[in-house]
């Protein structure tokens, strides 16, 4: 059986002693640590989670700048495609009527060489006439 006596008493107080030195010198500056730790990995979480935040916003800032210039640049597109277009159809109008100019004066000009050719071949007929007639008559006619 167990006998109380005063070894037991002692070694309780020993014990209690121990615990309480442990407690001052070891457990507390450990649980103080450890607080500290998880304040720090608190700190670093929340940090982290501030830096996500801020590159996803910045990220969205991005996309959305992309998303507008692209627009912008189609629409840039479409205006200098529809000024090229418009100015295409200008040259084409342009050298429409250039080409139509060049066909009337050419026109002209064919109108005017036949007509000279044409008093050129009377004037000749004239002369053959009178050459012919004058052969056939052996005189000269006036």
């Amino acid at each position: 059986m167990i006998e109380i006596n005063l070894t037991i008493v002692i070694q309780v107080l020993q014990f209690l002693i121990l615990i309480f030195i442990l407690n001052r010198l070891l457990f507390k500056p450990i649980s103080q640590v450890m607080t500290e730790r998880k304040a720090k990995i608190s700190a670093w979480e929340e940090k982290t989670q501030k830096l996500k935040e801020s590159a996803r916003m910045q990220l969205e800032t991005y996309e959305n700048q992309l998303r507008e210039e692209r627009a912008q640049t189609q629409e840039r597109q479409e205006q200098l495609t529809k000024e090229l277009k418009k100015k295409e159809e200008e040259n084409l109008q342009t050298v429409s009527e250039e080409a139509a100019g060049l066909v009337a004066s050419a026109q002209q000009a064919l109108v005017e060489e036949t007509e000279r050719l044409r008093l050129e071949l009377r004037h000749q007929a004239v002369e053959l006439s009178q050459i012919l007639a004058e052969k056939v008559l052996g005189r000269k006619v006036s």
